[in-house]
């Protein structure tokens, strides 16, 4: 069974160089999208991802900050879109909690044409997730969870593969003590790591409610995880790549990866 982790983006809520942090896992059965970042950009990242708006099946929005709901905005008008110029399209499932949701439909009820917002229970089939919770997706079962996050209400999922592969997102979020027993024993953990803790001083991530490289790469050392991937980071340090992964590897024995926007990472 082939599947893949393909990056949208991986930047933070201000990036300079990158899309704002969300990513699609695809199999053969779904294409999921976590995340949609902040803007009609999303196209251009699907577009250059190889991925038609129309394909995508399921769709969890981890919370409601802008650089995360607003594309989820475009994602729905793009999908009425469609259904308007006369193409049939099974309604895209979306998960995500309740304030998330509200959030959703009120940007979509103030911005969109009276006749494009009544159309959004024709196009997408909306799932209030109130979380411990699971459901089937295609070959794989996803389990909700509240990531733990002190900043927002913000949901994360454990998707498992039939075969027993899986993945952990934890949205923007860290890695931390609140949420590690979510994070266990997984094959790969998505979360977020704002800077490096070296340069603590000049990107002030606790100020922000995030964490470091240093202090993520710690936490999952004890947390059995095989693969590390790390994102929603600055995007102006010079060979961010090799220096997150050479101060993560000093503290996490497993395999550890910044990714870049657009990178596959082959699951």
């Amino acid at each position: 069974m082939v599947a893949r982790l393909i990056m949208l983006g991986t930047g933070s809520a201000f990036p300079t160089h990158s899309y704002n942090s969300c990513f699609i896992i695809k199999s053969d059965h779904f294409t999921l999208l976590a995340d949609a970042g902040g803007g009609n950009g999303i196209f251009e990242r699907l577009e250059r991802a190889g991925i038609a708006p129309a394909e995508l099946t399921h769709f969890v929005i981890s919370h409601a900050h802008t650089d995360h709901i607003l594309g989820a905005v475009w994602i729905v008008r793009a999908r009425i879109n469609l259904v308007k110029s006369g193409k049939t399209l099974p309604p895209l499932h979306i998960y995500a909690n309740e304030p998330t949701v509200s959030a959703l439909i009120e940007i979509c009820r103030l911005t969109f044409l009276d006749s494009y917002f009544s159309m959004i229970k024709d196009v997408t089939d909306i799932h209030v997730i109130n979380p411990p919770s699971q459901i089937v997706v295609g070959n794989a079962t996803v389990d909700f969870f509240d990531v733990m996050s002190e900043n927002v209400k913000q949901l994360g999922f454990r998707l498992t593969f039939t075969d027993g592969r899986s993945i952990v997102s934890l949205g923007d979020e860290a890695l931390t003590q609140q949420n590690r027993e979510a994070a266990k024993n997984t094959d790969y953990l998505i979360c977020g790591a704002f800077c490096r803790y070296a340069d603590r001083d000049i990107f002030h991530p606790y100020e922000k409610h995030h964490l470091t490289v240093k202090d993520v790469a710690k936490t999952a050392q004890r947390c059995d995880i095989k693969h590390l991937i790390l994102y929603h980071s600055e995007d102006s340090t010079i060979e961010k790549q090799e220096k997150y992964a050479h101060e993560a590897s000093a503290y996490f024995s497993g395999k550890v990866t910044i990714p870049a926007d657009l990178d596959i990472i082959d699951l």
